[in-house]
């Protein structure tokens, strides 16, 4: 019986094991958390992503457009509360740009409206504010673009505004008004 006295009992008690497992269960909650948030910052960063390529594209491509054409005499608006905008290229002929149920669409030569920016987005709002586009105010044409774009699809919806000016450099104009 001495022999079972003396020697130790070896093992955790069970306040030991209640405070281990606490301490786990606490840490394993706060990675679970950082995880979730790291993956919700994934997928925003990626909505964004998204949102603004599409807009660049599109903003470009009218960009383009404008920078070589002729805007339609008299579109004036300073209070930037059109929401088309027309204009004579050089080689496409008329085009017309504008929104509709969120999609940015163009016609070319009074054809059929064509979706230009992505289903997966939507375009809340664009409005052009132009300026020098009567004969004679003998002004370089100014457009500038003031949008709105928000996701489509996702969780999270995120919103970017945005805004570029353009101008017409029309060399027939440039020529005419030195």
């Amino acid at each position: 019986m001495k022999n079972l006295q003396n020697k130790k009992q070896a093992g955790f008690t069970v306040v030991e094991v209640l405070v281990t497992s606490l301490i786990f269960s606490i840490m394993a909650i706060t990675v679970s958390a950082i995880f979730i948030q790291i993956i919700n910052i994934e997928r925003r960063g990626l909505s964004i992503q998204k949102i603004q390529d599409n807009a660049l594209l599109v903003l470009e491509e009218m960009s383009r457009d404008i920078r070589v054409s002729r805007i339609s005499n008299n579109q004036d608006s300073l209070d930037c509360s059109a929401s088309t905008i027309t204009m004579i290229h050089p080689i496409k002929g008329t085009i017309i740009y504008r929104t509709t149920s969120g999609i940015v669409q163009r016609s070319v030569n009074s054809g059929s409206y064509v979706d230009v920016s992505a289903s997966n987005v939507n375009f809340i709002r664009m409005n052009f504010c132009i300026s020098g586009s009567s004969i004679n105010d003998n002004q370089s044409p100014r457009v500038s673009i003031i949008t709105s774009i928000q996701n489509r699809t996702g969780r999270e919806i995120v919103k970017i505004n945005l805004q570029t000016t353009t101008t017409s450099r029309n060399l027939f104009d440039e020529l005419q008004y030195p």
